[in-house]
């Protein structure tokens, strides 16, 4: 399916809008291509911000940072763990599906990240990712009452400074993607709902 098809899936299947035909750049294309290659499928959301060339890249760029760029601190697991606390929370089904399948596929147990999807706080979690997860969800809901207090219950679990830097970032990302989801109506992908379970 090429990029200009799938744009116009878009216009049709992907969300509330109804968007006007959208010039496919080249920098939107590699988008397009990386994600075919690395999940089988374009993400719907990619679909539509693609309306928005720059938007397109410079969310793509900034989901790079935060999660896949050499100098992350963080492991795998504690950012797939955020972005599922965060989008459970946020109940972003596109994020949700996306995520919750990188998740089982670290763990290898979909019904742990189907629990946490529900509510994280009936999990059993490890210190380190207890505080993650509450760290995440107060990012999420409460922004306005985190204090220094906070901070140091993630040192205390055992978190550098330079990890919890990056738990607020990869938080901060996906609070801007979830919303940017929900406020479009942007639907989730089928195939990673059936990922890795």
């Amino acid at each position: 399916m090429g990029a200009e098809t799938l744009l116009h899936a878009a216009k049709l299947h992907t969300s509330w809008l109804e968007l006007p035909e959208a010039e496919v750049t080249p920098e939107v294309a590699d988008i397009f291509e990386r994600t075919q290659e690395r999940f089988g499928h374009v993400r719907n959301s990619q679909l539509v911000t693609a309306v928005n060339p720059h938007l397109a890249v410079a969310q793509d760029r900034l989901s790079h940072a935060v999660q896949r760029a050499p100098s992350i601190s963080l492991s795998d697991l504690d950012r797939e763990l955020i972005a599922v606390v965060v989008s459970a929370q946020n109940r972003c089904a596109p994020c949700l599906f996306v995520h919750g399948a990188m998740l089982r596929d670290l763990t290898g147990d979909p019904v742990l990240v189907a629990r946490l999807e529900i509510n994280d706080r009936h999990v059993e979690l490890s210190q380190r990712h207890r505080a993650l997860a509450d760290y995440a969800r107060k990012i999420t809901t409460a922004p306005e009452e985190i204090v220094a207090g906070d901070i140091d219950t993630l040192r205390s679990a055992g978190l550098t400074e330079r990890e919890i830097f990056d738990a607020a970032a990869v938080a901060a990302y996906f609070n801007f993607s979830n919303r940017i989801n929900n406020a479009l109506g942007i639907k989730p992908d089928i195939e990673a709902f059936q990922a890795n379970r």
